[in-house]
């Protein structure tokens, strides 16, 4: 029984320790993308960096930032709120 547990608990261990650096890896690859916000011409314009020139607030239905996906040429919704500049 005492095995089993041991074996268990290994597993557990493991998969956790994976689950926090596969997490870790993906932030920062979000974080490395230009994320960019659309203007009130439709346009889309570079945002700048999150927390310096901007912060997206809470709101129920709008999109915050967008990234650029090179492979179909469209922008696709990154983070969900309204965006307000600090600067």
């Amino acid at each position: 029984m005492k095995n089993v547990r041991f074996a268990l608990m290994a597993v557990a261990v493991t998969l956790a320790a994976g689950t926090a650096v596969a997490t870790s890896l993906q932030n920062k690859a979000e974080r490395a993308e230009t994320k960019y916000y659309k203007t009130s011409t439709g346009e889309f314009a570079v945002a700048g960096i999150k927390d310096y020139d901007y912060v997206c607030a809470w709101d129920h239905f709008g999109t915050c930032t967008y990234t650029f996906d090179s492979a179909t040429g469209t922008y696709k919704p990154s983070e969900a709120g309204k965006i307000l500049f600090l600067r």
